[in-house]
């Protein structure tokens, strides 16, 4: 506690000078002073957290905030006193109490994350920057913190914006400032220490994306602000033999207006070196580098994308940087995607497809000219031909035999092209003609092409034919055999066909092996099946039990590939016997238990339908006899103590809902004893029963104001009738 109290003696003076300047009373004096001995005494514990010091941290910048309301409150702003031992004291605190951190945990990136942010929304600049180079030398392989230097030396005096922090370091500490990103003025004078971090952090990251593409913008921005500098400046004499020979060793083909600035800057020495810099050599050479250490086959780092994803930013970065060097930069990317597209794979029909689309969204350089940010840049005429060209080519390569991975992502792009032509029906039209085309069973399509074309068609009248020619291509993929069936029972009145045909596609589709997302598509295709069997049979509940019977059977013989897919059934068929048949639910749930193999999630499903029902008014709700009942069978099937604390809890949530607080406590303290062995089953059952009974006592508190509220309105009501 020695500690404690140094640092508690510390803050002596500045409490004082708050409550002389009447900013605090007395008694928030003594608050300030309770709330931080206890968080200090949470920083000295045996096993420290990092949350406690960002609790602490964001009390005090709270307090901070609470003080300079006050202060424009009391006017002090108008004739501000002179700086005393309150001034800046939270602020510095709060800052000291982040330092603390990273001196405790140094090896928490989240932790320098949120000391340099601090300091950079509080104008702390030498703190930024002594912040992030020791934060280096603990993360020396964080692309975020090489990344936030250089922003660091580009944008001085700027704080840094939140979209260049991690989403796994926004921590909730408020900021002093706004925390709104805006676009901070440029700094060309931090160019070199700038290019210095980043060509370090490549050293030691040569496959980081982020660090690439901004080391290639940091290229590109300082090409454009030396031009632009030097037009600003005026030197342009003896310019016009350099534009209309922009490089006697006709090494440049790019817009000769870049060489256009700078006649002499560099002396008669470094007319060359001029020339280079405006041709745009180091920006070729960074982005032959950064396509060199990324391959177009690199897989995918982490929350960066492959190597075509990063293809593809990079397209887009060139196409709207504003700079006369756009097009050799595009052109460089183009040859680039030209090789890559020799081959036969995915990246090659990624590199193909990005190469011919290249008209769409390129357009030549124009100063001063304001573009429009959008992806397609043709309109009119224009578009339809350019359209016109790539379909036919999309059609010549789909021919070609280039493989199912041209037919995937062209037909993912052409997608992607018809939905964003809805005010345009003809050649909405034109190009689902090019994606029906790529769909004919003798190129073999793959089935994500032919589901993206079903969604298309969805609602038309060809969707049935075209559903049962791709179930014929593709038999077992879930979600065409789905889209089929849907398709199927709108059409179809024949009772003996339809369900020849449901049990023909769920013993196509149930199988194992399947993804998660597999499963849960064959499931609802065995819903669907189920739901139109309770259309069919609702007037003849023997009828109905009897198709129930036979799909749960068949559930236990074909579906056990399927997990959770008999359990789940089971908890339909309880629930269409109550709303169909009428029958009550503890009956149902005996025959189940005896007949069938009842599972964790079939008690769980039916428990929520029911006491939905019941809250929603529904009538014949279950007794306190067989809602115990009913719990007696859900615990039966309960494999570990966290599912029986589960169970307990749904039975409280009951009771508390039925106003039975004694018979709730009762369940509780006696699962207590049956998990008490448990830690994290018994964490769970204390957590949930504190949070039930704080969602009962709210609602008896707004049940008695709106009870009180109406017997105001009724005396009111009552008083303008004797009036």
């Amino acid at each position: 506690m020695d500690k404690v109290q140094f640092q508690l003696e510390a803050t002596l003076p500045e409490l004082k000078d708050l409550f002389e300047k009447g900013l605090f009373t007395k008694s928030e004096i003594n608050q300030i002073t309770k709330r931080r001995t206890a968080l200090e005494t949470a920083l000295i514990r045996r096993v420290s957290r990092k949350e406690d010091f960002f609790k602490y941290a964001e009390y005090e910048i709270n307090l901070e905030r609470l003080r300079k309301v006050r202060w424009k409150k009391l006017k002090y702003h108008l004739n501000p006193p002179p700086p005393s031992a309150s001034t800046y004291s939270l602020p510095r605190r709060a800052l000291y109490i982040l330092k603390r951190a990273t001196v405790k945990f140094p090896g928490d990136l989240a932790v320098w994350l949120a000391y340099v942010e601090y300091a950079s929304r509080e104008g702390m600049r030498k703190v930024v920057g002594k912040g992030l180079t020791n934060a280096l030398q603990h993360h020396p392989t964080s692309s975020t913190l090489y990344l936030l230097q250089t922003y660091y030396h580009l944008h001085p005096g700027s704080p840094f914006p939140r979209s260049a922090i991690p989403s796994t370091s926004k921590l909730d500490l408020p900021s002093a400032s706004s925390s709104e990103d805006h676009l901070p003025a440029f700094s060309i004078e931090g160019i070199t220490p700038a290019r210095t971090t980043l060509l370090l952090g490549l050293r030691l990251l040569p496959q980081s994306r982020d660090l690439w593409r901004e080391y290639i913008k940091l290229e590109l921005g300082w090409v454009e602000a030396l031009r632009r500098r030097w037009k600003v400046l005026g030197l342009k004499d003896g310019l016009d033999a350099a534009v209309r020979q922009p490089d006697e060793g006709g090494e440049y083909d790019g817009n000769a207006e870049a060489l256009a600035g700078g006649e002499g800057a560099f002396g008669p020495e470094g007319e060359d070196a001029r020339k280079a810099i405006l041709a745009g050599q180091l920006v070729v050479h960074a982005l032959a580098s950064a396509l060199e250490a990324i391959p177009s086959t690199a897989p995918t780092n982490g929350l960066e994308g492959d190597g075509m994803t990063f293809r593809e930013e990079l397209l887009t970065l060139f196409r709207h940087y504003p700079s006369p060097l756009r097009t050799k930069c595009l052109s460089a990317m183009y040859e680039d995607l030209d090789t890559i597209a020799r081959g036969d794979d995915t990246f090659a029909a990624r590199a193909k497809l990005l190469s011919l689309a290249r008209k769409l969204y390129d357009r030549q350089y124009q100063e001063e000219v304001e573009e429009d940010q959008g992806e397609v840049v043709l309109e009119g005429v224009e578009l339809v031909e350019e359209l016109g060209t790539i379909g036919k080519e999309i059609r010549k390569s789909a021919k070609g035999n280039h493989g199912s991975a041209w037919l995937d992502v062209a037909g993912e792009w052409l997608v992607d092209q018809i939905e964003g032509c809805e005010d345009n029906e003809q050649l909405r039209e034109y190009l689902t003609s090019i994606l029906s085309s790529l769909t004919k069973p003798s190129l073999n399509p793959p089935d994500s092409l032919l589901i993206s074309h079903l969604k298309l068609v969805n609602g038309s009248s060809s969707l049935l034919d075209t559903a049962r020619s791709y179930a014929a291509i593709h038999p077992s993929n879930p979600w065409i055999q789905r889209i089929r069936l849907a398709a199927e029972l709108a059409k179809s009145t024949d009772t003996h066909i339809i369900r020849q045909l449901c049990e023909e596609i769920v013993r196509i589709v149930t199988r194992s092996g399947l993804s998660e997302e597999e499963n849960d598509e064959v499931e609802r295709i065995w819903q669907i099946w189920s739901d139109w069997e309770d259309i069919q049979n609702s007037a003849d509940s023997a009828a109905l039990e009897s198709r129930w019977k036979y799909l749960l059977l068949q559930t236990q013989r074909i579906g056990s590939a399927i997990p959770e897919l008999h359990g789940n059934m089971l908890s339909r068929y309880i629930i269409s016997m109550r709303d169909i048949a009428g029958r009550p639910i503890p009956q149902t749930v005996k025959q189940v238990c005896s007949l069938y193999r009842p599972t964790w999630s079939t008690f769980f499903v039916v428990f929520f339908d029911q006491i939905t029902a019941e809250m929603n008014g529904a009538p014949n709700g279950l007794s306190f006899v067989e809602m115990r009942t009913y719990m007696d069978y859900w615990r039966a099937v309960c494999i570990t103590k966290r599912e029986r604390a589960q169970v307990a809890t749904s039975h409280i949530e009951w009771l508390l809902l039925k106003g039975k607080g004694r018979e709730a406590f009762d369940v509780k303290e006696s699962c207590r004893k049956e998990v008490e062995d448990d830690e994290d089953a018994l964490e769970y059952l204390e957590l949930t029963w504190k949070k039930l009974l704080d969602e009962a006592e709210e609602k008896k508190r707004g049940d008695r104001a709106a009870g009180s509220q109406s017997v105001e309105e009724a005396d009111e009501d009552e008083s303008m009738e004797d009036d």
